[in-house]
């Protein structure tokens, strides 16, 4: 069984619809993984970050491990657990498989975009850059592609399915 993170960079107009009637999330996660653009407005590759959630937990306590001395990469890496979710509002009413969508407003979308730089998620290599057009997403790409919806204005509604 996978467990694959969700995250898509809405307008803020978007998060307040999507809280007003959370029957909205589906038509932003699963259509064949990604948004439906008539649907929703959100393109289908530029505005979405995909991940193995499992792969990202593994990598994140391995270097907990290795620079902290615990496995528990939640802790040691603050930022990284707010962008996967972790002490997060939550849409009610809303499920995607492993519990509620959770969201991130754009000053928070922002504070965890800054955040996740701190903690050095990202190669130099693709730190500046957030390529909407690419499809495969590797675990580096969740730095620019909160860097890009901070600068963007957008909120961040995610999850765990």
């Amino acid at each position: 069984m996978s467990m694959w993170l969700a995250l898509v960079k809405i307008d803020p107009a978007m998060l307040s619809a999507v809280r007003e009637r959370p029957e909205l999330t589906g038509a932003l996660f699963f259509e064949d993984d990604v948004p439906e653009p008539l649907v929703s407005g959100v393109h289908p590759t530029g505005d979405c970050f995909h991940y193995d959630y499992r792969l990202l937990s593994d990598m994140a306590e391995g270097r907990s491990e290795a620079e902290e001395g615990t496995p528990k990469w939640h802790t040691a890496y603050p930022w990284l657990a707010r962008a996967t979710g972790e002490n997060c509002s939550t849409v009610e009413g809303s499920e995607l498989g492993y519990g509620p969508a959770h969201f991130l407003t754009p000053h928070e979308v922002g504070q965890v975009a800054a955040g996740l730089a701190g903690e050095h998620w990202t190669s130099r290599a693709s730190a500046p850059h957030w390529d909407a057009e690419a499809e495969d997403r590797d675990f580096d790409d969740i730095v620019p592609f909160f860097a890009r919806a901070a600068a963007e204005g957008k909120a961040i509604l995610g999850g765990v399915y």
